[in-house]
């Protein structure tokens, strides 16, 4: 639409759009042709830089990928576990699908233990079951087998804390630096573009449709799809496109080095863009607030340059090292904190409770600290989102939480592990105490949670106590086995260790 309407032509940029094969790789793209100056990438970009490639990141125009696997309603698929030994079409390039692995490996499914196919990119193999997961994208992939008439369920590596970038401008340092302005007129111009055309989705379908449709697809299929980029466009609360969150970036790095994709540091300030925007500071306000509340943002660039000023005209402060290495120390705790925190709900997610289970057991193990399990999903979660769409199901999730947390022990601890699926693990809690806890919930939620109007939600649950012989795996199937017994049996009810 930056092309369409003029936007390039006006700060005097002759741009030349070539579309993305298959077969392109974008990490030398630049440094190799140096006909294109700028492209559009994955979060992958960030191995090529830690590889020694010049990369600068100008913007992300979906802050979460829609990358994510697909599978039939049809395929026996609940649950990531239920991957185990089915059969996947997943591209070979392991930077790209670095979310979708570790989405698997968060889970205890490792790609040893799937039959890998090469990507077809025909949906038909998903169709006739000549696979059983396809790595897909939410905007393109879903629309067509819903115009089909096909049901499906998806996998998104967002639900399980694994929140990527996607269709990211980038360019090279080396440009950057001998263009300055053309690199700060492209990006604006980029931007304006895309912001114009998330505004005007069936104006830029149309305008698809007619001149850059190689894919021949319909003009119904272009406005839904962009319907949902838009979705991934715009963080809630933001109008904002392209930002780029240093935080973010760290996050996904961390993901890359765990996957052991990543082994060289990188330095984000060659890699950020310095128009982008990117957030240094976070103060998390709504869009609402920010203008409410004005003064805080105020206060708190008054009260850094108030601690500037100090420090420099205050060399006999001996302990401002110490404190500076403190701050230091608790932004690392943040950010730690945010590898274990579910991004919608805000309480603890699926990496959380690995971490914490195992303590328990490793107790168990040592002193016989006996602890119960709760596992619990949502019934019926696939006709609220298709009947009220899928902002309709993230309140409900949101709403959920919050009736949990005002009705569980300060000590147990609630987790979010998968799309509609929680864990409350009941610490020195044998199976009766934690069932209570569980039959007081199933009414309250039944009762009290009304998100929806005329519309009551209820959770099905599966309970079980950790006994001599129980491992992670043993664990979590028993009481997986339990919960999908309450829903067999008619939902919204209970089912343990009898």
């Amino acid at each position: 639409m930056a092309k369409e309407l003029g936007y390039y032509d006006k700060v005097g940029i002759n741009l030349n759009i070539l579309e993305f094969q298959n077969n392109t790789k974008l990490s030398n793209i630049l440094e190799e042709n140096k006909d294109i100056q700028f492209a559009i990438g994955r979060s992958s970009l960030l191995i090529d830089k830690s590889n020694g490639r010049d990369i600068v990141l100008l913007g992300a125009i979906l802050q979460d990928s829609p990358l994510m696997l697909l599978v039939r309603e049809d395929s026996n698929i609940n649950s990531i576990k239920d991957f185990k030994n089915k059969k996947i079409m997943i591209t070979q390039d392991a930077g790209s699908t670095a979310s979708i692995k570790a989405m698997l490996n968060s889970n205890n499914i490792f790609f040893k233990d799937l039959t890998l196919q090469n990507h077809s990119f025909d949906l038909n193999d998903l169709i006739n079951k000549k696979t059983d997961a396809m790595a897909s994208y939410i905007s393109n992939e879903p629309i067509r087998l819903k115009d089909k008439g096909i049901n499906y369920k998806i996998f998104h590596p967002k639900d399980y804390g694994f929140d990527f970038y996607s269709d990211i401008l980038f360019t090279t340092n080396s440009f950057l630096k001998n263009n300055p302005q053309l690199t700060k007129d492209f990006y604006e111009a980029s931007i304006k573009g895309w912001t114009y055309a998330f505004k005007n989705i069936e104006e830029t379908a149309k305008i698809i449709h007619n001149k850059y449709n190689s894919q021949k697809l319909p003009l119904s299929h272009l406005i839904k799809e962009g319907k949902s980029l838009r979705n991934l466009a715009f963080h809630e609360g933001s109008t904002k496109v392209g930002c780029l969150d240093k935080d973010k970036i760290e996050n996904i790095i961390a993901t890359y080095k765990v996957l052991g994709l990543i082994k060289n540091e990188i330095d984000l300030k060659n890699t950020i863009y310095k128009h982008n925007g990117h957030k240094s500071v976070s103060i998390k306000l709504s869009g609402d607030e920010i203008y409410k509340y004005p003064i805080i943002i105020i206060s708190t660039i008054i009260v850094f340059i108030v601690f500037l000023f100090l420090f420099v005209i205050n060399r006999k402060w001996l302990h401002t090292k110490r404190d500076l290495e403190e701050e230091i120390k608790l932004k690392i705790k943040e950010i730690e904190k945010l590898t274990f925190i579910d991004s919608l709900t805000q309480i603890n997610n699926r990496r959380a409770y690995d971490k914490d289970i195992n303590e328990l057991l490793s107790l168990y193990t040592r002193y016989g600290n006996s602890f119960s399990i709760a596992m619990f999903d949502i019934d019926d979660f696939k006709v609220i989102n298709d009947n009220y769409g899928h902002d309709v199901g993230d309140i409900v999730l949101k709403d959920l939480t919050q009736t949990i947390l005002k009705n569980i022990r300060e000590n147990d601890k609630l987790y979010r592990v998968g799309g509609e699926e929680f864990v409350i693990l009941f610490p020195l809690t044998k199976l009766a105490a934690a069932n209570k806890v569980c039959e007081k919930l199933l009414v309250k939620i039944d009762r009290d949670l009304k998100t929806i109007h005329n519309h009551n939600v209820t959770v099905s649950i599966g309970i079980t106590s950790v006994s001599d012989d129980d491992n992670f795996e043993s664990l979590y199937k028993r009481v997986d086995k339990y919960l999908y017994k309450a829903k067999r049996n008619g939902k919204n009810q209970i089912q343990y260790d009898k």
